[in-house]
């Protein structure tokens, strides 16, 4: 049977080496050089224009399957690149059959899920214990990653990037294989260039070596799925982010809804709050007196969600959980994480709603403007 071969010029004048292609022995051997390597994901390919870098934030990545588990699924790496866009990994083999079209639905699942059910806190752990085991402090494998001589808020902003970039479904999913079938060649085309915010690539990472004592080997990588069409109608990187305004957050909004919304945008006027405009949603954001920057404490997204953001950059931890058993009360908000209440804003719950942010409102300036009060 004909194996590819790659060519190494030798120290010999006029000697070419010929390195043969040669199959993984195990799919665990491909993941463990991902981990090691994580360049084998050829940036450059995926981004000629801002070739991407990467910090792997786990290996095997627990997947819930609802809000109750801690994991189902497993996924066989996440990492992050300089944008804060999850992208999510999955290794196969060409020899599992599973590859044509399984494991395409499998990755789905674990997209849909891991966007749905992962808090940042669960993610930015998992990076912590990726960066110990590896002997390294993950503030400086971000700042690394950003590439310049960043500061404390500059690796949080970085955070909150990754989390707006999850909850608006803006990840990138990569199928790392030895060999792609024709069939998920096609599979992954198709769906790279009808999925607007999600990007959808396969890498192709062919192993060489030298039939002789020498053992040389050589890794190529490849990337597969990206065609000139998904490449010129869609750019995930933040270098093309394409924010949404109020006009257009209100007209993706049912109209029996926009009164609520409404309502949150002029009192963030009235209380000299930014709106910060994501691709899709809007975040709510304060100065606080007590970390000397802007932070976030409320979420929306289309067609009717509105989050509740408890997080210690503008309350303490024990503050926060009594505000959280204060909102509970309520009855209208759910937990979307260790630091999240979520709702879903109803024609029938509008009015309660309206007050109930009022509350929140006066919450949120008591615990960042009055901060100094505290301290006098």
């Amino acid at each position: 049977m004909y194996k590819s071969k790659i060519f190494l010029i030798g120290n010999e004048k006029d000697r070419l080496i010929a390195l043969e292609e040669a199959e993984y022995i195990t799919e665990d051997m491909l993941q463990g050089l991902l981990e090691k390597y994580p360049d084998l994901l050829p940036g450059d390919q995926i981004a000629p224009e801002n070739p991407r870098r990467w910090i792997l934030v786990a290996r095997e990545m627990r997947i819930p399957g609802d809000e109750s588990e801690i994991g189902r699924w497993s996924l066989d790496h996440l990492f992050l690149d300089q944008d804060g866009i999850p992208t999510f990994v999955e290794c196969k083999r060409s020899s599992d059959t599973r590859i044509r079209r399984e494991v395409v639905a499998q990755m789905l699942d674990y997209a849909a899920n891991g966007i749905e059910y992962w808090s940042m806190e669960r993610i930015r752990q998992a990076a912590t214990e990726t960066a110990q085991t590896q002997g390294m402090v993950l503030d400086e494998k971000i700042l690394e990653l950003l590439g310049n001589d960043g500061t404390e808020t500059d690796i949080e902003q970085y955070w909150k990037t990754v989390e707006t970039n999850l909850r608006e479904h803006k990840v990138r999913l990569i199928f790392v294989t030895d060999s792609t079938p024709k069939e998920l060649r096609r599979l992954i085309e198709f769906l790279n260039e009808e999925m607007m915010h999600v990007e959808v690539l396969a890498v192709e990472i062919k192993q060489f070596q030298r039939e002789d004592a020498h053992g040389q080997k050589a890794l190529v990588p490849r990337v597969i799925g990206l065609t000139e069409s998904a490449r010129s109608t869609k750019d995930i990187s933040s270098s093309r982010i394409q924010h949404t305004t109020q006009e257009a957050f209100l007209e993706a909004c049912h109209p029996a809804i926009r009164e609520f919304f409404q309502n949150v945008f002029d009192t963030a006027q009235q209380q000299e709050f930014t709106v910060y405009w994501g691709t899709k949603g809007f975040s709510i954001r304060t100065h606080s007196l007590k970390q000397n920057k802007m932070v976030s404490f409320a979420y929306g997204y289309p067609p009717n969600i509105f989050e509740v953001y408890l997080h210690p950059d503008w309350i303490d931890d024990e503050k926060a959980g009594a505000l959280r058993e204060e909102l509970r009360k309520f009855q209208v908000f759910k937990e979307g994480g260790n630091y999240t209440l979520r709702t879903f804003v109803k024609q029938d719950n509008i009015t309660r709603l309206k007050e109930i942010y009022q509350f929140i409102v006066e919450q949120v300036k008591e615990h960042t403007q009055g901060y100094q009060k505290d301290r006098t």
